[in-house]
């Protein structure tokens, strides 16, 4: 009967639903038979674009694992159908062969099984298989058409101490521990250091108003490398351990203390006399909460590095890293019928002036006999949907707002508009940021203007449209503007 009430509410929500699909995928194939162009990508970070682009899309699958249900077996599925095209104008004028134009349609399936003992013993897996579909000489390994998967992309085993306790008829003790095994997504403070999927063991462990958490990890084989300039090495190997206290007896605030570490397992390689490697330790502390008013919410935290970093030099020494980065974040919830939301973020991480083509890469990185100032890391943050730097030697300011602009019952009631503008420039005028056509001796890196709409057509099905435009500064070599757009349409069964 639960398999037929779930075919039954597919079969519905599909038909609620069809006159926008129809529209929808109607829409997608008339973009994406559009005439296709040759183009030869100079400066474009496809891994990074698509973290963002797929930030939530992750979101979403990861809020709906089914931990509350009693049921011990379920299962599901994403299907999502996507088409992004960028018009970066970088390289015009700089080579013939390259208009500065290229697209991508994408297909995405997911699908995912929960079972569960009493509540205890929990375990979630999840598949991922993906399709991409360049326009032709557009695709960053020369393959126009190609599969990524089948792979796993969530695998966790879940257990909770006081879950156990109230299952078998035993009064909780004060102090609860929890535990997670597998292929997971970690998250350290706000995630500005730390926030990506890890192959890992977490433990929290609860007492009164504390809240430790332990971390053991090792990244997953399919990750690219921070360091892109390794030959022959895109995928990076590397073990991470850590430590989070937090600290829960605030009512409005929620401080947080931590330290991690991660250790690159290819230190020390050597290729045509460069020798590679980062090894790097992380102390972080910051909060979470609100003030002032019960609606105005806030994040801030401040990261110092230390560690080993290789120079780029053919002297195989290792040198002292001494890096830092901050961020602040306040939110505006207004209580009306339209959830509208107004926020403004700044954010700033070290730079190193004598990096003059990488802030991150080896090659072109830091010179010889000097500190290493650039803050490299594992986090994410909202950097532009265009431009999306990676948080070093970077300074951001980002204001935006969302609302639901038509909250009365009906087809539209569902719909989102919201925008993001940013204000780049580098912490270090003379450093390079990680577009690799930034490297003018000029701190202004300029500025960029999203727009996003996203649409809960029925229960399961749901579409998105973003639209992003960046402006270089000074810092650049081109002037040209970039733009982007993105739709896609993701149906939940």
């Amino acid at each position: 009967m639960a398999y037929q009430k779930r075919r039954i509410d597919i079969i519905r929500s599909f038909q609620a639903g069809f006159r926008p699909l129809l529209f929808t995928f109607s829409v997608l194939f008339f973009i994406s038979m559009s005439p296709h162009r040759t183009v030869w990508a100079q400066n474009a970070d496809p891994q990074q674009r698509e973290r963002l682009l797929d930030e939530p899309f992750r979101l979403m699958m990861d809020q709906q694992v089914p931990t509350d249900k009693r049921a011990l077996f379920d299962w599901g599925g994403w299907l999502r159908s996507s088409y992004y095209a960028v018009d970066e104008n970088v390289a015009r004028g700089l080579d013939s062969r390259d208009d500065g134009f290229h697209a991508l349609r994408r297909q995405q399936l997911r699908l995912w099984g929960y079972f569960s003992i009493d509540q205890v013993h929990q375990f979630y897996a999840r598949l991922k298989l993906d399709y991409l579909d360049w326009n032709h000489g557009t695709s960053f390994d020369h393959n126009d058409g190609d599969w990524e998967g089948a792979n796993l992309e969530r695998g966790w085993y879940d257990f909770r101490l006081s879950r156990a306790q109230w299952a078998y008829g035993q009064t909780p003790d004060e102090m609860d521990v929890a535990l997670r095994i597998g292929r997971q997504y970690v998250e350290l403070g706000t995630g500005l250091a730390l926030s990506l999927p890890l192959d890992a063991v977490v433990a929290h462990s609860y007492y009164q108003n504390w809240q430790l958490t332990v971390l053991g990890a090792q990244s997953v084989p399919s990750t690219y490398n921070v360091d892109r300039s390794v030959p022959g090495n895109s995928k990076e190997s590397r073990h991470y351990w850590g430590l989070q206290l937090n600290y829960n007896g605030c009512p409005d605030h929620v401080p947080f203390l931590y330290y991690f570490s991660q250790e690159d397992k290819d230190a020390g390689s050597v290729r045509d006399d460069q020798t590679f490697g980062y090894d790097s330790r992380y102390l972080g502390l910051g909060s979470r909460g609100r003030f002032w008013h019960r609606d105005l919410q806030y994040t801030s935290e401040f990261v110092a590095e230390f560690g080993k970093s290789f120079a780029y030099s053919d002297e195989h020494d290792r040198q002292n890293i001494h890096a830092w980065a901050l961020d602040t974040e306040l939110r505006y919830v207004m209580r009306d019928k339209r959830q509208s939301q107004i926020w403004a973020e700044y954010l700033l991480a070290s730079g190193d002036p004598d990096r003059r083509f990488s802030p991150t890469n080896t090659i072109g990185g830091n010179r010889a006999h000097t500190t290493d100032d650039s803050f490299v890391a594992w986090g994410f943050r909202d950097t532009g949907l265009v431009l999306f730097p990676r948080i070093s030697n970077l300074g951001m300011v980002r204001l935006g707002g969302s609302t639901y602009p038509l909250p009365q019952p009906g087809m539209f009631e569902r719909l989102k508009f919201g925008t993001n503008f940013y204000l780049y420039h580098k912490q270090q005028s003379e450093g390079a940021a990680s577009d690799n056509l930034s490297i003018q001796d000029n701190a202004y890196l300029g500025s960029e203007w999203d727009f996003f709409a996203n649409w809960r057509l029925t229960s399961d099905l749901a579409w998105m449209l973003r639209y992003g435009i960046f402006w270089p500064g000074d810092a650049f070599i081109s002037q040209s503007e970039r733009q982007l757009i993105f739709t896609g349409l993701t149906l939940n069964f």
